[in-house]
């Protein structure tokens, strides 16, 4: 019952780890336009709704998101230490976890109680092993009566049954431990999916432009961080930041008129995340793919041309092939053909697979 319990637990809180035309963008981005003149644009969407499960009033702050997230070594000495002034904290929950595996070949519930009980006035004074033996026994009740209460796995769930969901469990949550503990045990992980959950959502949306999806996305931090919003992502690697540019404004640029606007507009994005040096070293890059695709586009049209042509034998035609390889592709010839010979192969597979489903 106890690992059947922590299995559900688990797969929670991996759930709540684990979600315009051109003068409007340059009015939101210098701010002269009111949310109101930007969102009535779009049909409404969830999670243009702010009712959020853990919002900025709440005490959680990016240390505590990260904390949760580091999963504590809980050596006796440091449980000593991080339940010195009281049990309940950030390191809690992942505490009542690392028990919950600690005593996971226990006989029965009374008895991975009982070692529980030991080993916690072991390492604790009296009045804090009282109210932490307390506690584990309430987290262990609640998780075997949740395994009951939550909706079973039916994959894929949209991201707002994933938030419904988050805000069920939490309000049961509240409703056992009351709502401050509940939140304050529970709440670095709620809030880290629930924010990750919006954000995505944001950023996945394409029928939003980008300046009305960087709105959305920063309105999201203030209402969830707060006075901490300015730095939420701050530690995201530039490379990273670039490619999350191009999602926020994926519709912009695919209905750029021409192929040198979307280009001058990825410039754009280039020089206002990476500097010089990178841009250049990234212009490469791209000169280096282009003359990829030009040579291989080059190559398989007279590939097709050999296989077209009636006057040649097969043997004739593969010589020639094999000939074209070499000259086009040089060093790289024998691993072009191995990346073929695995795509045929892949191709291949797909097919007879798909022939075996409709019989």
């Amino acid at each position: 019952m106890i690992a059947v319990a922590g299995i559900v637990i688990v797969t929670l809180i991996i759930l709540s780890l684990a979600v315009r035309k051109k003068g409007n963008e340059e009015s939101i981005r210098k701010g002269r336009v009111k949310k109101e003149n930007v969102s009535k644009k779009y049909a409404h969407r969830w999670y243009f709704d702010r009712d959020y499960i853990i919002d900025n009033k709440h005490e959680i702050k990016l240390k505590d998101i990260q904390t949760f997230r580091e999963r504590p070594n809980y050596s006796d000495e440091n449980v000593r230490n991080y339940f010195a002034e009281n049990v309940i904290n950030t390191y809690t929950l992942n505490f009542l976890k690392s028990m919950d595996q600690r005593f996971k070949n226990s006989k029965d519930l009374a008895d991975h109680l009982e070692r529980a009980r030991q080993y916690l006035y072991s390492v604790l004074p009296s009045s804090r092993a009282g109210e932490m033996f307390t506690l584990y026994k309430v987290y262990l009740n609640h998780l075997i009566d949740l395994a009951g209460k939550v909706r079973k796995p039916g994959l894929p769930w949209s991201a707002d049954e994933v938030i419904a969901d988050l805000q069920d469990v939490q309000r049961y949550r509240r409703g056992i431990f009351g709502r401050e503990i509940a939140d304050a045990l529970f709440g670095p992980g709620i809030k880290a999916e629930e924010y990750g959950i919006r954000r995505s959502a944001i950023m996945n949306d394409k029928d939003l432009y980008g300046a009305e999806k960087e709105y959305r996305l920063k309105q999201l931090d203030r209402d969830m961080w707060d006075d901490e919003a300015n730095s939420v992502g701050e530690n995201i690697q530039p490379y990273t930041r670039y490619q999350e540019k191009l999602q926020i404004y994926e519709k912009d640029l695919s209905e750029m008129r021409s192929e040198e606007a979307r280009q001058a507009k990825v410039q754009e994005f280039r020089r206002e995340i990476f500097t010089p040096d990178q841009v250049r070293r990234l212009d490469e890059v791209d000169r280096t793919v282009a003359d990829e695709k030009k040579k291989e586009e080059e190559y398989f049209a007279s590939e097709s041309a050999i296989k077209s042509n009636t006057s040649l034998s097969e043997q004739e035609k593969e010589a020639r092939i094999r000939e074209l390889q070499e000259e086009t592709f040089g060093e790289e010839a024998d691993a072009f053909r191995r990346r073929q010979a695995i795509k045929t192969g892949t191709e291949q597979l797909l097919k007879e697979q798909a022939e075996r489903l409709k019989r």
